[in-house]
């Protein structure tokens, strides 16, 4: 959902300031207080990004920026990224601006906004951003299936070399069955404590028909065992799928967790243990995973 960004003349932006339906985005833009507060994360900061187009109608906008554009995960920046300005560096009002110079191949236009590709965007988050914002991102882009691994690889080859081996390893990591962001820092968690890679949204035949747990592990001499992240979202999205209240999907989900134990241990995680990698490597190794004493390094 885009909302109608309200810039403010050189006279009203008191009067817009103090309206209580409006919310102030950044100097002279104003948007509805409610729709914006409706909006998941990656909305609010497309919001920012427009809100600065409007007084920077030239700028190419990159990194988590171009991501948010694109309707793609890219973590929780409080700035705006710009790059390919040679009148432009360093920070200021909130837009961070890179001078380096980019090709017109990489970028595109939409709504009258230029941005980096999503190719290039991917790459370029890669190899600066934090581990777990570059690998929910490349997943989601490749679920979606508005890249591939050759595109993203193609266009760090077209950046500098800072980042390229983190970014190579992002490139490799990345996995589009992966369905959602908490299951993407979930499965940067179990890289992290050592423990083996799982299977990823395997099916498996139950009474209520086939199930597909996030994670699945073989395990030698004992059943398998189904990993699941159990975000707050993930009632909702069942609710509006099935067309029922977030409280029938619970109980409805919870009959189908039942019949899934009939024939696989099933372990449960929310965002603590995603976010926390030491809390996730007790749950696992308790559940008798092989895991590590130090944690792997991350960035």
């Amino acid at each position: 959902m885009d909302l109608d960004i309200l810039a403010a003349d050189a006279g009203e932006p008191m009067r817009l300031r103090r309206a209580p339906d409006l919310r102030r985005i950044r100097r002279g833009a104003y948007v509805d207080r409610a729709a914006y507060a409706a909006l998941p994360e990656h909305g609010r900061h497309a919001v920012a990004v427009r809100a600065v187009a409007l007084t920077r109608p030239g700028a190419v906008f990159a990194r988590e920026s171009a991501l948010a554009l694109a309707g793609l995960p890219h973590g929780r920046p409080r700035e705006v990224f710009t790059i390919g300005d040679p009148s432009a560096s360093g920070r200021r009002h909130g837009v961070v601006s890179a001078r380096v110079a980019i090709a017109d191949d990489d970028v595109i236009v939409e709504d009258g906004i230029a941005r980096c590709t999503t190719a290039y965007a991917l790459a370029h988050l890669a190899r600066v951003g934090r581990q777990v914002d570059a690998v929910s991102a490349l997943d989601e882009a490749l679920r979606l299936e508005a890249v591939t691994k050759d595109e993203v690889t193609d266009a760090l080859g077209r950046q500098g070399a800072r980042g390229r081996r983190r970014a190579s390893w992002v490139v490799a990591f990345a996995d589009p069955r992966s369905q959602s962001v908490g299951e993407s820092w979930s499965r940067v968690a179990i890289h992290r404590i050592g423990a083996p890679a799982p299977q990823l949204q395997v099916e498996v035949a139950t009474r209520l028909g086939a199930r597909y747990p996030d994670f699945l592990w073989e395990r030698p001499g004992m059943r398998p065992l189904g990993g699941e992240f159990d975000g707050a979202w993930k009632y909702g999205v069942i609710a509006e799928a099935d067309g029922v209240q977030p409280v029938d999907a619970v109980i409805a989900e919870k009959r189908r967790d039942d019949a899934l134990r009939e024939h696989i241990d099933t372990l449960h995680w929310m965002w603590d243990a995603a976010q926390r990698p030491e809390l996730l490597r007790a749950m696992l190794a308790q559940a008798h995973l092989p895991v590590r004493s130090a944690l792997l390094p991350g960035w």
